[in-house]
């Protein structure tokens, strides 16, 4: 988008880029840039919060009011899900041996936060999860993907079910009805639970494979950055 601002401004229209990678912006420079510190995919800022993201709109359309070309300002507020909730308490799994035993333990978690919020964001494989767990704990113990559907190549169905289980925790974790940071669920999922410390361990097998869709998968689409050891 920095890029096409440059195309646009050139055209005689004003732009403003909401940017939250800085050193992206400071690479690309465009001609303005609101640099907001939200997690990627969230540009206006966490989800049903309506202030802070008219905030962020009306800071952004303002340096189209006030500021000259080459600018990058930051946004006043920090991002209010990044601070620890201290009456949240993580979902009780400890002592699971297998993600299809620990998705099972997270089922009324999970239950809870559907019908508070009466949707969900787990269904991208159209497979139930448990059996998207199985699928995980099979390429876990043996190294090697599983194909589990006709339709789809297992290499998909897994990135798939990754997106879905990932879900699912997230989910399970606001289940309680006590909102935690975003800090908070992504270092449970990653440092606490079996999945997070498995998909760990399955990058690393997955970049030494000699197949280069495997090992290009474990380095693209299984552990976010900031989670890699």
């Amino acid at each position: 988008m920095s890029v096409i601002a440059h195309w646009i401004e050139q055209a005689g229209i004003n732009t403003v880029v909401i940017g939250s990678i800085k050193p992206q912006l400071e690479k690309i420079k465009p001609p303005r840039a609101l640099w907001v510190p939200f997690e990627l995919g969230r540009p206006l800022g966490p989800p049903s919060n309506p202030e802070v993201q008219l905030q962020v709109l009306r800071q952004a359309l303002g340096l189209i009011e006030t500021a000259q070309q080459a600018i990058i300002e930051d946004f006043e507020t920090d991002d209010p899900r990044a601070t620890p909730a201290k009456v949240w308490n993580a979902p009780g799994i400890d002592a699971m041996t297998t993600v299809a035993e620990e998705c099972a333990a997270l089922k009324v978690y999970y239950q809870q936060q559907c019908v508070s919020q009466s949707r969900t964001s787990v269904g991208v494989a159209k497979t139930p999860i448990i059996e998207l767990a199985e699928l995980f704990d099979h390429v876990y113990q043996h190294n090697k993907l599983k194909e589990i559907r006709e339709d789809i190549s297992s290499r998909l169905m897994f990135r798939l079910a990754l997106d879905d289980l990932k879900a699912y925790y997230i989910e399970a974790a606001l289940g309680n009805n006590k909102q935690p940071s975003s800090v908070q669920i992504y270092d449970w999922i990653w440092k606490d639970t079996l999945l997070g410390k498995q998909m760990r361990e399955l990058r690393k097998r997955f970049m030494e494979s000699d197949d280069k869709k495997i090992s290009d998968l474990g380095a693209k689409f299984i552990v976010p950055h900031q989670w890699r050891d």
